[in-house]
């Protein structure tokens, strides 16, 4: 692509066609004040990337005398500009002194302080008192949100709240109210932002350049002198982030805004639910449980016990008597040590992690991950997406899937029994009758088949078994997936060719798809369809932890070895046998059967990493009774958590700020994790206490720090070698782009080689007159998982702590029910009480249940059911009863 030579300050300079002044000033290193600018947001339609609301930008064209704004005008060739001459200086500072005229006084009590930008810029240009009249702004809103305050007589109209929230994370909660000097951003109907459809992601605080919107009782108002890089620790998108740190506190989290996967943008969780860290109910030392109460101990008390209790038991009853249960919070290199512990130092494969609970490894499906599936959403055709929300689960992959229909007109298909989020911007939105989507997928599958609307020859390419699974489709009937689905046929006809017609089609899954009885068929129904598309189509799984991928691919699994290798596999022990010097042969138990092997007792003891069994697991008895069995019991965690008080010792760690290492997302990327604070007490990272117990067990691991760890990853494991990443230092230092920005870095893609997978006969789900209702479970937005972190981050946990099952207006009537109302859900595993939310958006017989972290939970209703092949739980649907509190029905 040619150049364009423009002067700019009396220098040639040379830039790309399509380039601002404003972008071209930012590659010569020639700052322009601006208010309105960000490079993120980009007005779909709009030939220019900035709207020029705040005029600050204003530079001169030497050749005509003409102001212009650097932001909105473009470079072309021969152009001559002058960015700081005394014409533009002059006009800048009228600009400002016409923003402070009807801007408060109020600086020194100002949550924003010294960050307010438009400070910074009077500043700057010399401007302090001003001579012109006031004109007074009143801020009437009134907002009872714990997240976002909103002081709109600070507001100076530069839109970019107003932007963010249409364009990049595509709520639309707020807009332009009235016109003139009346005009103000404000929820529809000028209420609250807590009655709109604003999801609390702090994006607009975080863009916002004065004290106009700022957070609700911030931890500190000022500036500070230490920020740190880091990844966010809850659900796996990866999201970059910068944590402020004053006096050893975690103050503030803010968006990396140069970052160009997250593009600026956090969720309420990754914004708000950093507090955590600093809790008072950390654990802070080691602690031995003697006589039935907890004993804090030194580190060397505390390892010795370990260490004695894993020798005595692995002497006695073999080291299959063993089980570690690790966790995808945990950072690539703590899984990868952890999964070496468990099999050279305690001798078994009895090794697992919480992201089996959701799916384990996709490969494990027979399915290749692609690297790059979020940045691939921008320029998708068409998105799939099949048991998922992720607007609540993964907000990061939400946006972008919104992005790509709005921005790029991507067509959009759903398929999910209730209505989410992503309905409204769905050209197609399919219900299938809950635990029907293997049907709904393999009648879609037919319709391709049948009509011609495949590429036979890109077909035939992608993997195996492609005759024998078509000719279990020329049985299928569509009538009959229309029975079973509910689904009706000219919509399944309709949906199948909008996907014929893509070129770049991304498909989404969720653990909606994979944790339902036969999950297994569903997902591989989906492996086809995607298949069906050639090499154009990219499938991805939504897995729900920071490091649910790297977890996997670290090998914190019983038939997995890191690389996703199989551990059935000779040659591939060997090839690890040349490193570590011993591998048991034989695959491990899953989590799930090391707890039934626990209460059988022929699981003895177990060292549980980062994990609730408690308070995550359904069929808690069956938990509890499980763990109480065990002989030894050794936690390690952040907080005393139900699990934690069935130790016999319970290990102190560090939390995601507190430690270095590395997160691989969904979708492949590789994110550090920076210290950005010491921890509490004598905590100590989980990486640091594995290298102590397998030393105290005569068995020392070969390294001295992370960086020893990361090179044997970088030499054993395909998908991360040649990343770089084993060379960095500790505090991460990665390749930079131009723009000053750290790379991505992405895994490489395991070669795995797909199969096409005959269909099962379809059968009608289960009618059950006791139970005649179906209740989803799903993740809620404001909190994660069991609740262990984000119960704790102050702001958080002032949302959606209730028990609370939404009910739809059919059903509710013919119930009786009001909204509000104490309802009992009954199942077959046990009942649980919830208070009634009505819902014009659920089918008849259909409920649906936000996961609570709260005591009371909706896992009581479940047993621990297994996929009979991938050995995943089936929390994800169960039938039940509604019964009124206090009715004798």
């Amino acid at each position: 692509m040619p150049s364009i030579t423009v002067t700019l300050n009396g220098r040639e300079v040379q830039g790309r066609p399509g380039m601002t002044i404003l972008e071209l000033a930012e590659q010569e290193g020639i700052r322009i004040p601006t208010l309105c600018y960000e490079r993120h947001l980009t007005t779909p339609g709009a030939a220019c990337p900035s709207i020029g609301a705040c005029r600050i930008c204003i530079v001169e064209n030497e050749q005509t005398g003409a102001l212009m704004t650097a932001c909105t005008t473009f470079i072309t060739p021969g152009m001559a500009v002058s960015t700081h001459s005394p014409r533009v200086i002059e006009r800048r500072r009228t600009i400002i002194e016409l923003l402070l005229a009807s801007h408060p006084d109020a600086c020194l009590v100002c949550d924003k302080g010294n960050r307010c930008q438009l400070r910074q810029i009077a500043a700057e240009l010399g401007v302090g008192l001003i001579g012109l009249q006031r004109i007074p702004q009143t801020a009437l809103l009134k907002d009872a949100n714990p997240f976002i305050k909103r002081d709109l007589s600070k507001c100076i109209l530069c839109a970019k709240c107003i932007r963010a929230c249409q364009e990049l994370v595509v709520e639309g909660a707020i807009d332009y109210f009235r016109r003139g000097f009346a005009a103000k951003p404000a929820t529809f109907g000028e209420g609250p932002l807590e009655a709109s459809e604003c999801t609390f992601c702090g994006t607009c605080v975080a863009l916002c350049p004065t004290g106009a919107l700022v957070e609700v009782e911030p931890d500190y108002r000022g500036s500070v002198a230490t920020t740190v890089r880091t990844t966010c620790p809850y659900c796996g998108c990866g999201c970059s982030l910068y944590l402020e740190v004053k006096d050893g506190r975690l103050v503030r989290a803010v968006p990396d805004r140069d970052d160009p996967v997250t593009r600026g943008t956090l969720c309420v969780r990754g914004s708000f639910g950093y507090d955590f860290v600093h809790s008072p109910e950390r654990l802070t030392k080691p602690l031995v449980n003697e006589n039935g109460s907890f004993k804090p101990v030194s580190w060397e008390r505390a390892i010795a016990v370990v260490a004695a209790a894993f020798k005595s038991i692995k002497e006695r009853y073999g080291s299959d008597s063993l089980a570690v249960y690790g966790s995808a919070r945990c950072t690539n290199e703590e899984n990868y040590l952890l999964q070496r512990f468990a099999r050279t130092v305690l001798g078994t494969n009895n090794i697992d992690n919480g992201s089996r609970l959701y799916g384990g490894a996709p490969e494990a499906y027979g399915l290749g991950v692609p690297s790059r599936a979020l940045r691939r959403l921008e320029e998708a055709d068409l998105i799939l997406v099949v048991g998922a929300d992720p607007t609540t689960s993964a907000p990061l992959a939400g946006y972008a899937v919104k992005r790509a229909v709005r921005c790029r007109e991507a067509k959009l298909i759903v398929v999910d029994p209730r209505e989410t989020r992503l309905v409204f911007f769905a050209e197609c939105w399919l219900r299938p009758r809950p635990g029907t989507d293997a049907a709904l997928l393999s009648g879609l599958a037919k319709v391709l088949i049948e009509e011609g609307l495949v590429d036979w020859e890109a077909v035939e390419k992608t993997g195996p078994g492609f005759a024998t699974f078509k000719d279990s489709l020329a049985a299928l009937d569509l009538c009959r997936v229309e029975e079973v689905t509910g689904v009706s046929a000219p919509e399944i006809r309709r949906a199948a060719e909008l996907y014929a017609r893509a070129q770049h089609p991304v498909i989404f899954y969720g653990n909606g798809l994979n944790q339902q009885a036969g999950g297994t068929e569903a997902v591989r129904a989906l492996i086809n369809l995607a298949q069906l598309a050639g090499d154009r189509a990219a499938i991805c799984a939504l897995q729900r932890d920071a490091n649910a991928r790297g977890a996997c691919d670290m090998g914190t699994l019983p038939d997995f070895l890191p690389g996703l290798l199989p551990v059935a596999d000779q040659q591939v022990r060997r090839s690890f046998r040349d490193y570590w010097g011993r591998l048991p042969a034989t695959p491990g138990r899953t989590v799930v059967e090391m707890l039934r092997g626990a209460k059988e007792g022929q699981i003895k003891g177990m060292y549980v990493i980062g994990e609730n069994l408690l308070g995550g697991f359904p069929d808690a008895a069956f938990v509890r009774e499980a763990l109480g069995n065990l002989d030894f019991l050794v936690v390690q965690d952040l907080f005393l958590t139900e699990t934690a008080k069935l130790a016999k010792v319970v290990l102190p760690v560090a939390a995601f700020a507190e430690k270095e290492g590395t997160f691989t997302s969904f979708d492949g990327r590789v994110n550090w994790l920076r210290q950005a604070v010491a921890p509490p007490g004598e905590s100590l990272p989980d990486w640091e206490i594995i290298l102590r117990l397998a030393a105290a067990m005569g068995c020392p691991l070969p390294y001295k720090d992370l960086r020893g760890v990361r090179e044997e990853i970088a030499r054993l494991v395909p998908a991360y070698g040649g990343l770089g990443f084993a060379e960095a230092e500790a505090v991460g230092e990665v390749a930079a782009t131009g723009e000053g920005a750290p790379a991505p870095v992405y895994r490489k893609q395991p070669k795995v080689t797909p199969h096409f997978w005959p269909i099962q006969e379809l059968q009608l789900p289960d009618n059950d007159p006791a139970y005649p209702f179906t209740l989803l479970v799903g993740s809620t937005l404001f909190h994660f998982g069991t609740g262990a972190r984000s119960t704790r981050a102050r702001r958080l946990r002032k949302f959606y702590r209730e028990v609370a099952v939404f009910i739809g207006e059919t059903d509710a009537a013919r119930l009786g029910l009001r909204s509000g109302e104490e309802v009992r859900l009954i199942a077959a595993a046990g009942e649980v009480t919830a208070t009634a939310k009505i819902s014009a958006t659920l089918p008849e017989g259909v409920l649906f249940a936000p996961f609570s972290p709260v005591q009371d939970t909706v896992g009581r209703l479940f047993t621990l059911e297994l996929d009979p092949e991938r050995k995943t739980p089936l929390t994800k649907m169960v039938k039940v009863r509604v019964e009124r509190i206090g009715s004798d029905e």
